[in-house]
C-alpha cells in the first residue's frame, strides 16, 4: 500500500465529545445488568441479560473499568466499594495465584482456546479491576504466564513454542508472557526499553528478524495464507509488549498503511460487525501514531477514528444504552466460553467497552490533551 493510494481527509470539530453523548446510557445499562441481589454483595455483573449466569468475574472486572473510564468509580460507597475487593479476591486460587471464574466450568467451554488462555484474561480483568479499586491481590502473582522466561530461551519461545500461524490466538500468549517477566522482575524503564535481559532481547530479535513481514508491517509471516484482518489483530495483541517495554515497533509506517486500508467506507474495519476488530485498529493506530509522533498520515487516523465513532453510535450501540459487540446482537462466546444460546439486539460489556474506548480515541484525536 503506497502513501498515494491514500486518501486525505478534511478533520471536522465536535461542539461535544462522543464519551459525553453516551456516558448517561452506558451507566444506566451497566446498573441494569449488575448482580442487584443484596444477600451476594456489590460489584458482580453479567456481559449482557441474555446471560444465564448471574455475574461473570470476566464481565465484573471490565465493569469496574467502565466505571473507572467513566469517572464514575469514586461515586461508589467504599463500602460497597470493599464488597466488590472481597468477591475478586475470591477468585484468586492460593496455589498459582491465578484468578479464575468460578461460574466457568468445562460444560461452558466451547472453543478453541485452552483453559490457560482462558484464564490468563479473566486474570488481567481481575488484577486490573483490582488496580482501580486501590487494592492488593490476597496472594502473589504468578511468576510466569504461558511461558517461564527465566528457563527457556528468548528465540526458542518466540520460534518454537508460539504459534504465528494464527497471531490473533496466541499473539497475546506471547505478549503476557513478556508482561509477566517484565513485572517480576522489576525492570526500570530504561533497561526495558533497551532490552538489557538477555531473554527479552532474543525474543524481540527473533519476532523482527522472522515473524513480521516488512512490507505489511504485520506479524504474518508464518499465516498459511493471507488475512489482514486477522494478522492486525495479532499485531494489537504483541503491541501490548512492545508498549509494556517502551520498544518502538519497527515498521510502524507500514503498519499504519495496512490497518487504514482495513477501513470501509461506512467506518467498520476488517471484518463486519466485529467489536474486536474495530477496537484493535484503532488501538493499533494510537500507539504508532504516538511513536512517531503524528508524523506520520496523521490527518487519516484522526478522520478514520471520527468515522468509526459515527458508525459505531449509530448502529453499534443499542436502545438499552449499551453497544452490541456483533453490531446488530450482543456476543454469544468470549473467548471460548459460551454466553448464550440466542444472540439478542443488546448491549454486552465488550462491545460496550471496546466502543467506549474507540469514542475515547475519537475524542483525543479531535480534541488532544
Amino acid at each position: 500500500m503506497t502513501q498515494a493510494l491514500l486518501p486525505t481527509y478534511t478533520i471536522a470539530t465536535r461542539p461535544q465529545s462522543y464519551i459525553a453523548r453516551v456516558r448517561t446510557g452506558v451507566l444506566d445499562w451497566l446498573e441494569s445488568v449488575r448482580c442487584q441481589d443484596p444477600a451476594i454483595g456489590w460489584g458482580r455483573w453479567r456481559y449482557h441479560v441474555a446471560m444465564p449466569e448471574p455475574w461473570s468475574t470476566n464481565a465484573s472486572g471490565i465493569a469496574i473499568r467502565i466505571l473507572h473510564e467513566l469517572d464514575a468509580l469514586d461515586t461508589v460507597p467504599a463500602s460497597l466499594k470493599q464488597q466488590a475487593i472481597d468477591y475478586l479476591r475470591s477468585c484468586q486460587d492460593p496455589d498459582d495465584g491465578l484468578f479464575r471464574d468460578p461460574l466457568e466450568t468445562d460444560d461452558r467451554h466451547d472453543g478453541p482456546h485452552s483453559w490457560e488462555q482462558v484464564w490468563g484474561q479473566r486474570h488481567s480483568a481481575a488484577t486490573e479491576a483490582l488496580v482501580y479499586l486501590n487494592a492488593d491481590p490476597l496472594y502473589p502473582l504468578p511468576d510466569a504466564q504461558f511461558a517461564d522466561l527465566t528457563r527457556i530461551a528468548g528465540s526458542a519461545f518466540t520460534l518454537e513454542h508460539t504459534d504465528w500461524r494464527n497471531p490473533w490466538g496466541h499473539g497475546e500468549s506471547w505478549a503476557r508472557a513478556i508482561e509477566a517477566f517484565l513485572n517480576n522482575n522489576r525492570l526500570t524503564s530504561k533497561d526495558r526499553a533497551d532490552l538489557s535481559s538477555p531473554v527479552l532481547r532474543e525474543a524481540f530479535a527473533a519476532f523482527e528478524q522472522h515473524i513480521i513481514d516488512p512490507e505489511s508491517g504485520y506479524p504474518s509471516r508464518r499465516m498459511p495464507h493471507r488475512d489482514d484482518p486477522r494478522a492486525m489483530a495479532g499485531l494489537f495483541k504483541i503491541m501490548m509488549a512492545y508498549v509494556a517495554c517502551g520498544r518502538p515497533y519497527p515498521h510502524a509506517e507500514a503498519a499504519i498503511d495496512s490497518t487504514l486500508a482495513l477501513q470501509h467506507e461506512d467506518g467498520e474495519f476488517g471484518c463486519r460487525n466485529n467489536m474486536c476488530i474495530n477496537w484493535d485498529s484503532v488501538w493499533v493506530l494510537l500507539q504508532l501514531d504516538r511513536q512517531l509522533a503524528a508524523a506520520h498520515h496523521h490527518p487519516d487516523i484522526v478522520h478514520a477514528g471520527q468515522r468509526l465513532a459515527d458508525h459505531l453510535i449509530a448502529h453499534y450501540r443499542k436502545p438499552d444504552g449499551g453497544f452490541a459487540f456483533h453490531g446488530r446482537h450482543c456476543i454469544s462466546n468470549h473467548h471460548s466460553i459460551r454466553l448464550c444460546d440466542t444472540p439478542q439486539p443488546i448491549g454486552d460489556m465488550l462491545g460496550t467497552t471496546m466502543a467506549l474506548y474507540c469514542l475515547q480515541y475519537a475524542d483525543h484525536w479531535l480534541c488532544p490533551d
